[in-house]
């Protein structure tokens, strides 16, 4: 009886390497390549190319090589695994939990299709140890001309079929080794602590709160950037605060206008690839106030000579 039991379980076991063994030899790997790289190009505003797609038994696609760019835009994507859930199959989305190396670090989380409409529903991605210096290349290669930084991303984003959602990510021991706006080289701001909260919308983005500090300064900036697919083109209109506590930056002072307690505020406007700022409360003359009762900024750290408004 021994005998005949384990010849059925030797039996079914051979049959599901044998069924295993022909799925993945025969299965169209080069079709689904084209498949995911159509869905890619479909759903972002990126060209998409692929090393190499592997089918893994129970479910996983994993991804090798994946490069996505878009004029000097640029995001290259090592590995990518991606996991539907069984039980979503049965019911009208289809669950899919994924995990990439991508900028030195990874990204996890899960992402929610429509069965009908095929489109993206929702999508939940964790950040660990990102190097926040490569991830520029999502909006601009060039724009190491103008920002040089150092630190690891962690935190969270979540996105809805309808661009919108939120995020909230905080960096490890960010450096700001280099920093230019209107033309002038702000100092390096080593150890810094970081956290940046805010929605997303879907002409926009609203920062509820960006905040960078050390034992010498403390920067709290506030306000709307483009969305992240438009980062290159679009505009941005930030308020800042700037407060410096030791000695080592306190010629800052003399260089922004600040208000009665020492510390500096304004507007930084323009793009990301080229940031204006702006200041209030000269020393030389009281701001004017507009129609809405704010003050009225006016350029700094231009190289030619600024005047009061």
């Amino acid at each position: 009886m021994s005998i005949i039991k384990n010849k059925k379980i030797l039996f079914a076991l051979t049959f599901i390497l044998v069924f295993v063994s022909f799925f993945y030899i025969k299965f169209p790997h080069e079709r689904l390549k084209r498949r995911i790289v159509f869905e890619i190009e479909r759903n972002t505003r990126f060209d998409a190319q692929i090393d190499k797609v592997k089918i893994i038994p129970l479910l996983k696609i994993e991804i090798k090589g994946l490069k996505l760019t878009k004029n000097d835009q640029e995001v290259i994507v090592p590995k990518a695994v991606f996991k539907p859930s069984i039980l979503s199959l049965l019911s009208n989305d289809i669950d899919v939990g994924f995990d990439l190396k991508v900028f030195s670090g990874k990204a996890f989380g899960d992402l929610t299709v429509s069965k009908d409409s095929n489109q993206l529903k929702t999508i939940l991605i964790n950040i660990e140890k990102v190097d926040v210096d490569k991830i520029r290349t999502i909006y601009s290669k060039s724009a190491k001309e103008n920002v040089e930084l150092s630190g690891l991303l962690n935190g969270s984003l979540n996105l809805r079929a309808d661009n919108t959602g939120g995020f909230d990510f905080y960096i490890e021991d960010l450096d700001v080794l280099k920093l230019s706006v209107n033309n002038f080289t702000l100092p390096e701001f080593i150890d810094l602590r970081s956290n940046l909260k805010g929605q997303i919308y879907r002409d926009k983005t609203i920062i509820n709160e960006l905040k960078l500090d050390n034992s010498e300064i403390s920067l709290k900036l506030k306000g709307s950037t483009p969305p992240l697919w438009r980062l290159s083109k679009g505009s941005i209109d930030l308020l800042y605060r700037l407060e410096v506590k030791g000695k080592k930056y306190a010629y800052l002072k003399s260089i922004l206008s600040k208000d009665k307690r020492g510390n500096v505020e304004g507007k930084i406007v323009g793009s990301i690839k080229n940031p204006q700022l702006k200041k209030a409360n000269d020393r030389r003359a009281k701001p004017r106030r507009q129609q809405g009762g704010g003050p009225q900024y006016r350029k700094t750290f231009s190289p030619k000579k600024q005047h009061a408004i």
